[in-house]
């Protein structure tokens, strides 16, 4: 009898409505619930800027740390680049070029006999990675449901329907939105943004995740510090639901 073909891995992109509203906290959180599944796990984040992978405080860094103990769980980075500004900036700066056709072919590979796929974006949607070509055309290549990161302050509404506007017109699927509490904001703008995204969206809306000053984005912490704070996260209802909603994607 042939082989049979692979089966895919079940996967999401998560991006986010803006840069610093936690999507490498969810990816993290979610892929340390994923792997206590007991399925194999690949994390990817194919470009990273303000940091190449080697320093301590990447999020490539931070990610092998989190999953060196777990055997079902790898990590790969492609891109990273010291300048902290736009993808396609800081390409230059290095004297590089990011291949989004390079990027597709290292998810392939990578996604060989892998339950479970983790892509974390950067940025938002239309952040430029070529002259051409930004995070939105990545995600449709890859072809992958998207999960949108979404804090929970003032702008977030806006940027939120935003996101969603941006990902239907290039008719890619969307999972859900995650709320998260990135700062301690009034509690009445909290409710409000959390109340008016779940009556305006037509999609699964999960969470808010509560805020936690260890996980904030930019702050230096020890890693045993920051990894900590993320298995505690990786056991809240919020991400345990997102983790069910990966595991019966298409």
């Amino acid at each position: 009898m042939p082989d049979q073909p692979l089966q895919p891995p079940k996967g999401v992109f998560i991006t986010g409505t803006d840069t610093n509203v936690g999507k490498t906290v969810v990816t993290a959180a979610l892929g340390m619930a994923l792997q206590q599944t007991g399925g194999t796990v690949g994390i990817m984040k194919p470009i990273e800027t303000g940091a190449t992978p080697d320093t301590t405080t990447s999020d490539g860094h931070r990610f092998k740390g989190l999953f060196a103990p777990h055997k079902n769980v790898d990590v790969r980075n492609l891109y990273g680049f010291p300048s902290p500004v736009a993808p396609i900036e800081a390409a230059q700066t290095s004297q590089q070029r990011i291949d989004l056709d390079a990027i597709l072919d290292a998810y392939r590979t990578f996604a060989v006999n892998r339950d479970y796929m983790l892509i974390e974006g950067v940025g938002g949607i239309l952040v430029p990675l070529t002259r051409t070509r930004d995070v939105r055309d990545l995600i449709a290549l890859l072809g992958l449901p998207c999960l949108i990161v979404s804090p929970t302050g003032l702008g977030s509404i806006n940027h939120t329907r935003l996101t969603l506007m941006g990902l239907r017109q290039a008719d890619i699927p969307i999972l859900g939105i995650l709320l998260n509490h990135t700062d301690i904001t009034p509690e009445e703008q909290q409710e409000s943004s959390v109340r008016l995204i779940r009556e305006l969206s037509d999609v699964p809306v999960l969470g808010p995740l509560p805020f936690e000053p260890s996980l904030r984005a930019n702050t230096r912490v020890r890693p045993s510090q920051w990894e900590s704070g993320i298995m505690t996260l990786a056991t809240h209802a919020t991400i345990r639901e997102a983790a069910r909603m990966v595991g019966e994607s298409d």
